[in-house]
Order: structure tokens, then sequence, then C-alpha cells
């Protein structure tokens, strides 16, 4: 019967995506049956926008709430929008050295109307930060839940770079590379895993990315970060236990720009940029094109051959469409391609190190390791959206459709870290091909009811092919001759994973009364994973079988399904208009799956992991919005986590088992303020405990090991940053900007066991720039006091760790040319 069941289960699935694939014709279709029984009745309204002295304000950007529709004026202030529907509208309009301001607008159905809008010089205030965290665009204050945002200024002035920097940004989120850009690692308030599925939902441009080799590396042409703390399952999804990082880009525009840039470095470094956005057709169809190289050498000296390891080069490009034809209606497409080469991982530490050994190693002999190979990883990734966005009077209908291919290879591959021949990756080949659609109509009004639904879909294929050579030094370690004599063997392994899954969502907030709101979201999620294994040994060219060693083939299908109902429970509590309260209960879910390198099916489905969260907080505006507080007090509890362990203790062979369960509270408190102007200061700190509850595994040597009231892994009890930028007009056409950032972490973890740390390290970071409109040159540097720390480590099960190092000092001077 449950056979029969999962038959039917499944042929349902297939018939909903099926189905799905078709949606977004369906909803075109409608959208356009829609937008055709309205032509008749649209309209065209102008605009002006001056200062308060009745000057004209060119290139002030206008944007009507709710709606995709924006425009910039003309160097006299004049702005239009054709082929709007009649209605009440409020406009949002934005200017350098200005006030942003909000006006209400009434478009009659006969003749054309016209509105002037006056901006007030800007005084000592904060800009306003618009984010899209929960899938509408809102002001950064008044959305109630623990989110951070930078904009493509912070993004600069902060330095970074590539998604391993996004730690930067806020407390208790952090990000560790590595050394090769192949497995970055995100820990959040406690929750972390080695994994190639995220506990961060990635996304960019409202396009989910499932696995962590998918991650971009290469940040260019950024419009916005958001990063979102807390499960966010009910609107985001899988994979969001964490929380989201949530990545916009630029788009095009009415407005020819463009630009290139230069930078050089120590290390040899290089990176050049370039980019051009503009109208292909004026008010209606737009292009923006962008692309980049940039690369390094190594920094970590291989002293068994003296090579330099853990050089990289990465390039990138985007092509992004917008068609606007008239207020209703946006489509957009986006194709993006980033391939990247790195030069071997660089770990020290290994099997049976005792506790203080990777310190010990890295104040004595820093930025060395010993290994016999040295292996070569790259990553080509594939990413293509197509969005059709249709806006009502009462509401917005937007259908998603993404592919998202990633192509990883690595060739020998040290995986022992050691000068001796043990265990080498000597080839490994992953495609990832993901096809996702979502569809989701959201309400656009000023009522007391908000809401948001929709419907999501995706499909999932992970073909791997591998080969794992036992090399032959392993005889040293065996006291038995005959099977010292199997020596040198590979294993051979040929996967595919299939996911299919969907879920339904929706969000309803109610505002009760002018200030207390109440919001509630619902998510369920049904997701099939199959395996197919084939698993063989070679020696000497020939099929090998030693069931002593545990090389043993083995070949076996198998399908498992998951399913959840992520909920969700906010109050928020306006104060005055300065202050919001809130409060917040949410569960997080990540999918269970099987592991595709064991060698008996009993050992491959593991089961999801669940966290409920509980939290409070509170944003202000200060001193007549001169500065900004935000506050969070959270607790978590985390059941059925997916750790690494061995598996199969005769084959060492590693997977996922849902070993652990854990707790985690802390504070958060972000803040920004104006000394004077031109002069802004930034802080934030990060206050977090954690705890094993129930964490019990088997060693290598066959010892059970408790971990229970052990800290978590890579999640240090303080973090933060403080940095200030400063703003200084040299003449009527050149200005200058400097901006220092200072990023604390206390101690960390490596293993469960708490026997491998890292101690707590400070890294400074500076840039300066001197420019106009069109040039500027900077100067920055990274790690200006040239900390040496270990800044990405993993325990190995329960009988060591390994660890790799973080840059050194970087340097360089970039010159910007701009359109």
């Amino acid at each position: 019967f449950r056979s029969s069941l999962n038959k039917n289960q499944n042929k349902m699935i297939k018939l909903l995506l099926l189905v799905f694939s078709r949606c977004n014709i369906i909803a075109i279709t409608i959208c356009a049956l829609l937008g055709f029984i309205n032509v008749y009745a649209q309209t065209t309204f102008t605009g002006l926008v001056q200062d308060e002295n009745g000057e004209p304000i060119g290139y002030a950007n206008i944007l009507i709430k709710g709606t995709t529709s924006g425009t910039t004026s003309d160097v006299r202030g004049n702005f239009s929008f054709p082929n709007i529907f009649p209605g009440k509208y409020t406009l949002e309009v934005s200017a350098v050295g200005f006030k942003k301001a909000s006006q209400n607008v009434a478009v009659g159905q006969d003749g054309e109307t016209s509105v002037k809008v006056i901006l007030d010089a800007s005084a000592l205030e904060l800009e306003t930060i618009t984010v899209m965290a929960e899938k509408r665009e809102d002001e950064l204050q008044k959305v109630p839940i623990p989110v951070t945002a930078v904009d493509a200024k912070k993004i600069e002035s902060l330095q970074i770079n590539n998604i391993n920097e996004l730690g930067r940004i806020t407390p208790n989120f952090l990000t560790y590379d590595d050394g090769a850009a192949w497995f970055p690692l995100i820990s959040t308030r406690g929750i972390i895993t080695i994994d190639a599925t995220p506990i961060v939902g990635v996304y960019i441009d409202d396009v989910p990315l499932f696995n962590i080799s998918s991650f971009p590396s290469f940040l260019n042409d950024m419009e916005r970060i958001e990063i979102l703390k807390g499960p966010q399952g009910t609107l985001y999804g899988r994979n969001s236990i964490g929380g989201v990082i949530n990545i916009l880009s630029k788009s095009p525009t009415n407005e020819l720009k463009g630009y290139a840039s230069a930078g050089f470095g120590n290390l040899s470094q290089y990176d050049f940029q370039t980019g051009i956005s503009a109208p292909l057709i004026k008010n209606k169809l737009f292009v923006r094109v962008n692309g980049g190289i940039t690369g390094r050498n190594g920094y970590v000296t291989n002293t068994f051959d003296d090579r330099e390891l853990l050089g990289r080069e990465f390039y990138a490009g985007n092509l992004r469409l917008k068609f606007i034809p008239n207020s209703g209606w946006l489509f957009s497409l986006s194709s993006g391609f980033e391939s990247r080469e790195n030069q071997a991982t660089a770990f020290v530490g290994n099997f049976g190190i005792p506790s203080g050994y990777l310190n010990s190693v890295r104040v004595n002999h820093p930025y060395e390791v010993r290994q016999n190979d040295n292996g070569v990883y790259n990553v080509n990734t594939y990413n293509n959206a197509f969005k059709v966005s249709y806006t009502a009077r009462r509401f917005q209908v937007d259908a998603i459709t993404a592919l998202q291919i990633t192509d990883t290879r690595r060739m020998n591959d040290d995986l022992d870290f050691t000068e001796f021949s043990l265990q080498t990756a000597v080839l490994g080949d992953n495609d990832i091909n993901t096809l996702s659609q979502e569809i989701r109509i959201s309400s656009n009004d000023d009522s007391r009811l908000e809401w948001i639904g929709g419907a999501y879909f995706y499909l999932v294929n992970n073909k791997s092919f591998s080969i794992l050579e036992s090399g032959p030094d392993n005889l040293f370690f065996v006291t038995d001759s005959a099977t010292a004599a199997q020596y040198p063997f590979s294993r051979i392994n040929d996967n595919e994973i299939r996911q299919d899954g969907f879920s339904l969502f929706g969000q309803l907030s109610f505002a009760i009364t002018d200030r207390l709101k109440i919001v509630g979201g619902l998510r369920y999620e049904l997701e099939n994973s199959s395996l197919e294994e084939d698993l063989r040994y070679e020696k000497d060219g020939q099929d090998y079988e030693y069931p002593l060693l545990g090389a043993v083939p083995a070949s076996f299908d198998l399908s498992t399904q998951f399913d959840a109902v992520s909920p969700k429970l906010n109050i928020s509590y306006q104060a005055n208009p300065n202050t919001l309260l809130y409060a917040n209960v949410a569960r997080g879910y990540r999918p269970g799956g099987v592991n595709p390198f064991v060698a008996d099916d009993e050992q491959a489905v593991f089961d999801p992991e669940f966290s409920w969260n509980y939290e409070v907080g509170t944003k202000n505006k200060l001193w007549n919005n001169r500065a900004r507080l935000n506050a969070s007090a959270f607790y978590i509890t985390y059941t059925g986590q997916q750790l690494f362990t061995i598996v199969d203790l005769s084959t060492f062979a590693f997977g996922k088992e849902n070993l652990g369960s854990s707790h985690s509270y802390g504070v958060e408190v972000e803040s920004e303020f104006i000394v004077v102007k031109g002069l802004n200061l930034r802080s934030n700190i990060g206050y977090l405990e954690t705890e094993f509850t129930d964490f019990t595994y088997f060693g290598f040597s066959g010892n059970e090991i408790d971990n229970e009231g052990n800290a978590q892994v890579m999640s240090p009890r303080w973090n933060g940053n403080i940095g200030l930028n400063y703003n200084l007009k040299l003449s009527e056409k050149w200005q200058s900007n400097l901006s220092l950032d200072y990023q604390y972490t206390s101690e960390v973890f490596f293993d469960a066991e708490n026997l491998h740390s890292q101690p707590g390290y400070g890294l400074l970071n500076g840039r300066m720039v001197v420019g106009n409109k069109n040039l500027e040159l900077a100067i920055w540097a990274q790690n200006l006091t040239d900390v040496t720390y270990l800044g990405y480590g993993f325990g190995i099960g329960g009988s060591g760790a390994n660890a790799s190092y973080s840059l050194p000092r970087t340097f360089g001077t970039t010159l910007t040319a701009k359109l």
C-alpha cells in the first residue's frame, strides 16, 4: 500500500509540474486580457521637479509606489508617465542632495494630468533604505523582522567583492572561505552545516540557488544586498532555516550610463570590469550589460614542491533586458555566466592531532602546508531567468521562470593533506541543473489587509562522477602483509540524484489599529528525492573487490519523500513615528535527502531538520533621523541536525545523519548615525550562546563520542564591526571619500568536541577615493594589520581537524571611468 501511495504521489507531482510548466503562459494570457480591457482607459500625466526656490532638479528618480513604473527627470526637471490607468497614486521622488519626498496624485480619465513636486534641501538625515525582504517594497525601519541592507555605495566602502565577505554587514551572520572558493560556509545564530545544501537561502533577483557550488564568487554591478535572519520559510521556502541573502542587481534604466575600471594590487592581483546601460526604445525597452575578470596569485606555500597554492581567477558577464509596454506590465530577462578556477586547497591539521596543534602551526609555520598533490578546481555557473509582472489597481501578479546550471570539476585534489599518497580525488565531475517556477499574487493597495500567496515548483538533476584513489603509502599503516599488498586501488562513483517538489504559501497582514499589526503566514512543501548509485572499485585497470578494506561494489536505486509545514506569526506595534516594536515566532525547515557515496542503501536516507525561532526586536530613528538604532533578541531550538559523520566504519564513508540537537540565544544591536556633515559612524555587535543538547556519534577508532554541552562550531560568542565613512567636497567638481571598517570575531571552534579552535582576532580594512562624476581613483587595503588567522575549519569525526589560512594583508588601487 505504501509503495502504491508513493507511486501515485510521484505521478501527482509530475502532473502538477506539467501543469505548472504552462502556468507562465496562462498567467501572461490572463494578464494580457486584463491589460486589454483597460487599454482604452489609459491616459498620460506629466510633472516637474523643483527645489524650494523654484529651480528645476534634473536627474531626479520618480517611482510610482506599488507599481513597476519609474522614470527620471530631464535637465529641466520635467518627467512624464504615458499610458497610465486613471486612479490615485503615490509618487516617491528622490535626488542627490535633497530629502526624499512622497506626493499623492489623482490621474483623471480625460486629458493630461500634471503635477509639481518640491524637494527640500537635504539636512543632516540618514538616507531612507528600501528593501524587498517580504517580497514587496517597503522601508527598512517599517519591516518587523531583523533585516539589514546595504546599497551600492556601502558595498563599495565595505569592499564586498564576493559572497565570503558578507559577514561584514550584520552581527551573528558570518561567512567563511575555504581558500579555494569551492565550499563556502555561512553561520548564523548558531545554525551551520558543512554541506552542499545551504542553511541560508541565496536569491539573486528573485531566483534561488539550491547548491553552495552555485553561489556567486564575483559580486559586481550590485544595487543592494539584503540579509534576513531567522527562518524565512513562509515566503522563501526550502534551505532558509537560517535566513536569506537577497541580492539585487542594478536594473537597466532610461539613461545612457556606462563604466570601466582597472585595478591592481599585491599578490599580482588584477581586476577589470566594464558595463553599460541604455534605452533601446525610450520609456519602453532597456538593456544593461556588464562583465569583468579578476584574479591573484596564491599565498600559501606547499613546502613539498615549493608551489604557491590558493591562486584564483574569476570572470563573469551579465545581460539584462527590461520591457515596460505600459504602466501595468513589466517583462524582464536576465542571463549571467560565471567561471572560476582555483589552485588547490591548502589545509593544515589532520587525523590524531592534539589540542593546540593548529594554533602552534599558525604561529610557528604560517602560510605553509606540506602535501604531495596540488589540485585544481573549476566551476562554471549559468543563471537565466524570465519574469513577468502585471500591476493592477488592487493587486500584482509575478511569474518567474528560472534555469540554473552549475558544472564543477576537481582534479588531483589531496584529501589527506599530507606528503604521503593516501587519499587523492583524481577526478570529480558534478553537473547540477535546476529548473524552477514561481507564481505569486499580492495585494496592491493601502487597506488594512495586505496579502500575498502563490505556488512554487522545481526540478533538480544532480549527476556526479568521481575517482578516489587509495594510494600506495597506505600500506605503511597496515600490519597485515596480505592487506597491505592490496594498495593502491581506486573507488569509482557514478551517481545521479533527482529532486522534484512543490509548495503552496500565503501570508496575511492585518492592521488591527493604526499602530498595531498582526501577520500570519503558512507554507506547505512536498519533495521527492531519488538516488541511482553505482559504486565499483578498480585495481591495475581491472574490477576489484576486497571486503576487508570495504572495497565491495554496490548498485541500487532508491527514492524517498518529505513534506513539512512552515508557520509564522508576527506582531508589531508602531509606538510612535520613529519607534517600531515587534515579536516573531517562526518554524524553519530543511528537507531530508540521500547520501550519494555510501555502499548500503539503508544508510543513504537522512530526514529533515527543523528549528523554532522566537525573537523580539525594536527599530528606532533618533535625533530627527540623524541616527538609527535597531536591536533584537532571540532563542532558537534546532533539532534533527543533518551532520556529516562516518556512516560506515568499514569503508570510512562519509555522509549525513540526523545526529544533533542544539539551542542558541543571543542579542544583536545595529546602529548608524551622522557625527557631523559628511561623517557617518556605523557599528554593530552580536552576542551568541550555543550548546549541543544531543550530539553523539562513533569516531574513527570506533569509540562513542558524546558532545552534549559543547558549543556549536564556527559560531563565536562575540562578533561585530565598527566603521566610519567620511565625505569631503574638495571643489565644485571634485570630492573625496574615506572609509574604515574594523571587524572582530571571538574564539571559534572547528570541531564539535571543542578541542580545536581559532583565537579571537580583528581585521581592519580601509578605502580612500578621490574623483568627480566621470573619473575616480581608489586606494584600498584589507587586513591592514596583517593578522595571520585560520578563517575556515572542520572536525574529522572525533579524530582531529583541518583548517585553512585566510588572506594576509592585501592592497591595491583601482581607476574607474564613468559615462
